[in-house]
Order: structure tokens, then sequence, then C-alpha cells
């Protein structure tokens, strides 16, 4: 009786031993895991870096840090949004152009980059341009290479640029600091491709004035409307009232 209770005695020991021990080592492997530092946790030196490199210089920092810096632009407006007679009026000139060429891009302030186009002028609607001569609009979004050999890009998911040999209808604000050099009346707006008789392609978003006005509209319907404002509003505009 006495080795059976011994016995029993020692099993329950060695039963109390072992789950001390397991205890010890979950709560061990748990205290050495909380203070382990989070490997999920991405740092945000890059990004402070590339904050900084922009305030100070614009995208000619952020493309010295980077060597290639790339970034969405999204050029249409959300302050002033319009319909085809608030452009026409508001518009220093009115043209039915033709894109011919693209020039280089450039730099406006130190945050946004243009791309310069040659366009051909087909029709004068309203302004002072001639029908045949050819003017520079400039367009948001394009790429950049600096004096180091880096560069910067924005491209416009949300904006398409013309295309080389198509003919559109533009209506332009005049650059004060480029008397030469055309901008579009209410960003995105101020684009339409009339290439296909059957119909007019703004270039604004869907829900903008415009757009929905011109929807399913044939390119001469399109056209008579807009000759009409144009002899309302003959006088240059200022974007866009």
């Amino acid at each position: 009786m006495t080795n059976d209770k011994t016995t029993k005695g020692g099993l329950i020991a060695v039963a109390i031993l072992l789950i001390a021990a397991a205890c010890l080592a979950v709560f061990g492997n748990s205290s050495q895991r909380l203070q382990e530092p989070s490997l999920q946790q991405p740092s945000s030196d890059d990004s402070v870096a590339l904050r900084t490199a922009i305030m100070r210089e614009g995208l000619r920092g952020a493309a010295k840090l980077r060597g290639n810096y790339v970034e969405e632009l999204d050029p249409h407006w959300d302050w002033g949004r319009f319909d085809v007679e608030g452009l026409t009026k508001g518009s220093a000139a009115v043209i039915v152009g033709r894109f011919t060429k693209k020039l280089d891009a450039h730099l406006k302030g130190s945050r946004v980059i243009y791309t310069d186009y040659e366009v051909s002028v087909e029709e004068l609607v309203k302004g002072n341009l001639k029908q045949g001569e050819t003017t520079v609009v400039s367009l948001p979004g394009g790429r950049i290479t600096f004096e180091d050999g880096t560069s910067a890009e924005q491209t416009t998911p949300t904006f398409e640029h013309p295309l080389i040999g198509r003919a559109y209808a533009l209506f332009l604000t005049e650059d004060a600091a480029a008397p030469s050099v055309f901008s579009l009346s209410g960003g995105p707006q101020g684009l339409f491709d009339i290439e296909d008789s059957k119909g007019v392609k703004s270039h604004g978003r869907p829900d903008d004035p415009a757009t929905v006005e011109t929807k399913g509209k044939s390119r001469d319907a399109f056209m008579n409307d807009l000759r009409e404002k144009g002899r309302k509003w003959p006088e240059p505009g200022k974007c866009c009232g």
C-alpha cells in the first residue's frame, strides 16, 4: 500500500513539474514575441524624405531623390464646371484645330508639368487667331528631363491627350506669361474631339455640364450651336465667367 501511495505521489509531482515547465515555455515565448519589433510596420523615412524634397524644390527635388520620379496628376477642375456657353463666353479664343506636332514638356512653377502641342487653326469661332495659322496649346502632363539626367513625369489617367492628326474644338485661354501660348479653358472641359462626324467626344468628366450637354450630338449640330454662341459672345473672355 505504501509503495502504491509513493508511486502515485511521484507521478503527480512529475505531472506538476511538466505542466509548470510547459506554462513557463508558453509565457516565456509570448513575452519574447511582444518585445520583438513588428516586421509588418513599413518605414516612413522614404515618404518623409520625398515630401521634404518636393516642398523644397518641387518635382526637381523629387527627381534628385528618386532618379526617375513618376506621379499621377488629375487636371480636372472642381471649383469651376461649365456648359458650352460658359466656356465660349469665358474663352479668349474658340477654334477648330488639328494637332500637328507634339513639342517639349516644361515645368509651370515647380510642381506641374505641361506639354506643348502645335495646332493648325482650321476654323476660327471666336478670337484673334487666323484660319490657317499655327498656334501652341499647352496641356497638363508629360515628362521632363533635368540637366543632371534625372527626370520627372506626371501621367494623366483621367485626361486623354489629343492624337496627332485629329481635329478638335478647343476653348482657349491665353497664358499671361507667354501671350503666344494657350491653355484649355476649364481644363479638360475645353477640349472636344470632333473628328467623327457622327458625334463629338468631350475630354471633360462624364458629369461635367458641357459633357452632359453634348452627349449624343453630331459634329454638325455641335458646330452649329458653337458658332451661334461664338456670335453671341464675340469679345475675349477671361476663363470662365
